[in-house]
């Protein structure tokens, strides 16, 4: 799918050799930070738990 057109609003993590995933700034704001494991659902694909590493700015 690519970057995202303003990455400067989103976190990059690197969570497989394959899957780069981006996920809105404020939307991290919101989370706890002790849970790091977090619902992504990918259109024709389902849903899938992912544990975020630490984030690595773009």
């Amino acid at each position: 799918m690519g970057e995202p057109e303003h990455p400067e609003q989103f976190a990059r993590f690197q969570v497989d050799d394959d899957i780069t995933v981006y996920v809105e700034r404020g939307l991290l704001d919101k989370l706890d930070p002790e849970e790091r494991r977090q619902p992504f659902y990918l259109d024709g694909y389902g849903r899938f738990w992912v544990r975020l590493p630490p984030t690595q700015d773009v």
